[in-house]
C-alpha cells in the first residue's frame, strides 16, 4: 500500500467515530428544538425552565461545534501529511486546497450553522408568540 493510501485510510478511520458523535449532536439539537417548541407553546413557562433550557442550547452548540472542529483537525492533519508526499493524486491536491480554504468541518460554515441553530432555539424560547 502506498503512503497516500495509508493517509487516506487513517483519515477515514478517524471520521467514523467523529460521525457517531455528530449523530449524537444532531439528536441533542433535535431535543433542544423540542424544548424550545414546548416552551414556545406554553405562555406560562417558568423563567427557570427558560434559563436551564437556554444553558442546554448553549452547551449543545458548543459540543456540536467542538465535534465538527475535531473533524476539521483530522482533515488538516491528513492534508499536512499529504503535502509532504513527493507525488500525490489530483484528489489529494483538491483536498489540500479545500482544507487551506477552510471548507472543512469546524470552519466558517460550521460556525454559521451553530450560530443560526442557537439563535433559532433562543428566539423560540424567549420571544413571545404574536
Amino acid at each position: 500500500m502506498n503512503a497516500e493510501a495509508q493517509i487516506w485510510e487513517l483519515f477515514y478511520a478517524g471520521l467514523t467515530p467523529n460521525a457517531m458523535y455528530m449523530v449524537a449532536m444532531v439528536l441533542l439539537t433535535w431535543l433542544g428544538f423540542r424544548f424550545a417548541v414546548a416552551i414556545s407553546n406554553e405562555p406560562n413557562t417558568p423563567i427557570m425552565a427558560k434559563i436551564v433550557s437556554s444553558a442546554y442550547f448553549v452547551i449543545v452548540a458548543m459540543m456540536f461545534y467542538g465535534t465538527a472542529e475535531v473533524g476539521g483537525i483530522m482533515a488538516a492533519a491528513a492534508a499536512n501529511q499529504l503535502v509532504m508526499l513527493p507525488e500525490m493524486s489530483s484528489g489529494a491536491q483538491e483536498f489540500i486546497e479545500r482544507v487551506e480554504a477552510g471548507r472543512v468541518p469546524g470552519g466558517p460554515l460550521s460556525v454559521a450553522l451553530n450560530v443560526v441553530i442557537l439563535f433559532m432555539q433562543l428566539t423560540m424560547t424567549w420571544l413571545k408568540k404574536s
